[in-house]
């Protein structure tokens, strides 16, 4: 989760250097930044982890992304994130995915001398689940997964570029924004031999 909320901020750290170019491109006389169409596949990272601090293991990330802006600041960003995670100790795995669309508006003028970006980040933000098998439950039968769309108004000063603020809302289940435990069960899973 916070790996996705790190990339979530580097983008929008990205989309302010996008906006200021649109803006110095446009009172230079050209006609906008060219549109960005890119693909990304980075080999899978195979690296050792330690699952919620208490299980030992090996992890291997796989991230395939599709990431579009247009003239005018507006991206689209389409990701499927998966890792898988064994433990040391039993051969156990667990899958964490994500597959998304995101869409960012901005830069918003909002009147008080503040721009905004809104990302809407719609699809499953996040599932855990046997490998090879089902979905993960959480303490209260609900399956470990969220879904839905997540939103993110970051607000920054119009004139400095400097952020001010975070708002965000979600429709739908999500793990962290309920506060849902996916470690509790996610642990007993690997260590069950």
């Amino acid at each position: 989760m916070s790996k996705i909320f790190k990339i979530k901020h580097l983008l929008g750290a990205a989309m302010v250097v996008a906006a200021a170019l649109t803006v110095a491109s446009s009172a230079a006389g050209f006609s906008g930044p060219p549109i960005v169409n890119q693909e990304f596949r980075p080999p899978p990272d195979v690296h050792p982890e330690t699952w919620c601090g208490q299980v030992d293991g090996t992890a291997v990330d796989t991230t395939v992304e599709h990431f579009l802006a247009d003239g005018s600041g507006n991206i689209i960003d389409n990701v499927r994130f998966s890792q898988v995670f064994t433990a040391t100790a039993t051969g156990k795995a667990i899958v964490s995915s994500a597959s998304t669309t995101t869409k960012t508006l901005g830069p918003i003028d909002n009147g008080d001398g503040t721009i905004s970006f809104v990302t809407n980040i719609n699809g499953l933000a996040l599932k855990f689940q046997a490998l090879n098998g089902g979905v993960l439950k959480a303490a209260d039968g609900e399956p470990l997964r969220s879904a839905g769309v997540l939103s993110f108004e970051d607000v920054f000063d119009a004139a400095t570029g400097d952020y001010i603020t975070t708002n965000v809302s979600f429709k739908g289940p999500h793990l962290g924004a309920e506060g849902v435990d996916f470690c509790g069960p996610s642990v007993a899973y690997l260590l069950d031999a």
